[in-house]
């Protein structure tokens, strides 16, 4: 084996001096194009980075050229499905490589056996007479990329609009929204003050929780840098998401059949709860109703965070795969939009006229429909993280 390893070496070497050579008299060698398709983070992906490109980095320097399709990029998949058209081949491995536009590498395995001698066997078909330069794959619409892009982008936006709606729906934060307009209305809160309080109440919400997802986009944008934490963040992640779907199936169930909030699992601490009711009860008797709702809003929210946060940091880790800053932040935005909706929509409810026990008639009819709807949304993330 070291015998056989020292025999390529030397006929490598030998190689790269012959092309030296011919470069110095004038005549430029064509690097051997390696495209690579990966997605940062993956286990092949990284023991290809770490273990067979240095070897290559090492034996042939200068007569590659590695370009690099990151699989988050939409653009990168649409060139992928065009190499596989183009020659045939329907192979879906995570990590893959095509040299010179026609020999396919599919997974760690097949790049680790077949990348340097692919590489060997090309550096030589150049020094053959009447060698001629590989032609790239071209899509048949050059448009088609862009075309593509927009609609797999346009992806991202109804599945972040729909959790943001199922967020906002959420039992916790609906049992808060009845139990602050039951105390605007007992606290004789009407008309403009209702507004006053109510619309303070609304944007110091949306602002908290546009914070808090700040926050975690910014921890999972760290994550990113470390692949292997963040495959074993989002395995965690999509096994708790597992559970919970299942408990909110069965709570689903148990409020149907019982009506009795107390058999839900799910949902707000006791003492969290009580520390919401505090906030609400000294905001509602203040005079100072600005003042007063957005410091309701803003507690409030903190401390819903900890039962609302079981769609919130699952939608972000789908979020921060987004290319772009501004898309990213755009859709979190967007997020928050639909999360305080219901808020708005029950607070100007209550402004003409809407009664605190149709809320909470309406509320209790929601439990079951809302907890079936979160199950799905976990469901739903958690396969798509662990696939």
């Amino acid at each position: 084996m070291k015998a056989r390893r020292m025999k390529r070496a030397g006929v490598a070497a030998f190689i790269v001096g012959f092309l030296l050579v011919q470069q110095s008299r004038g005549m430029p060698a064509s690097p051997v194009v390696i495209d690579y398709f990966y997605e940062p983070g993956c286990p092949a992906c990284l023991r290809i980075k770490n273990e067979i490109l240095p070897d290559l980095r090492m034996r042939y320097d200068g007569l590659y050229r590695l370009n690099h399709h990151d699989m988050r990029d939409r653009s990168s998949v649409v060139r992928l499905i065009a190499y596989q058209d183009a020659l045939g081949v329907t192979n879906n491995s995570p990590v893959s490589m095509f040299l010179d536009y026609e020999a396919p590498l599919f997974g760690l395995k097949s790049i680790r056996h077949g990348l340097l001698q692919g590489v060997d066997t090309r550096i030589g078909r150049r020094q053959e007479q009447g060698w001629t330069a590989p032609v790239p794959i071209v899509l048949s619409v050059p448009d088609s990329i862009t075309n593509v892009e927009d609609r797999a982008g346009s992806f991202a936006v109804p599945a972040v609009l729909l959790a943001g709606a199922i967020d906002g729906i959420n039992p916790c934060a609906i049992s808060t929204l009845v139990l602050l307009m039951s105390l605007l209305v007992v606290s004789s809160l009407r008309g403009r003050g209702l507004l006053l309080m109510g619309g303070a109440f609304c944007v110091a919400t949306f602002v908290t929780y546009t914070a808090i997802g700040f926050g975690l986009l910014s921890g999972l944008h760290v994550l990113e840098s470390f692949p292997v934490l963040r495959t074993i963040f989002e395995s965690v992640l999509a096994s708790l998401l597992l559970v919970l779907a299942f408990l909110s199936f069965r709570d689903a169930i148990r409020y149907q059949r019982t009506h009795d909030p107390s058999r839900v699992s799910v949902q707000l601490p006791d003492k969290i709860k009580r520390s919401i009711h505090r906030v609400l009860h000294k905001g509602a008797r203040s005079h100072h109703l600005v003042l007063a709702g957005l410091g309701c809003g803003a507690a409030v929210t903190a401390l819903e965070a900890v039962c609302t946060g079981q769609v919130y940091l699952p939608t972000m880790t789908l979020v921060i795969r987004e290319k772009g800053d501004l898309r990213v932040w755009g859709l979190l935005l967007l997020y928050n939009t639909m999360f305080i909706l219901p808020l708005v929509l029950a607070m100007v409810l209550t402004r003409y006229g809407l009664s605190t026990e149709r809320m909470l008639a309406l509320s209790r009819k929601n439990v079951p429909v809302s907890k079936t709807l979160l199950g799905l949304f976990f469901v739903g993330v958690a396969v798509y993280l662990l696939v």
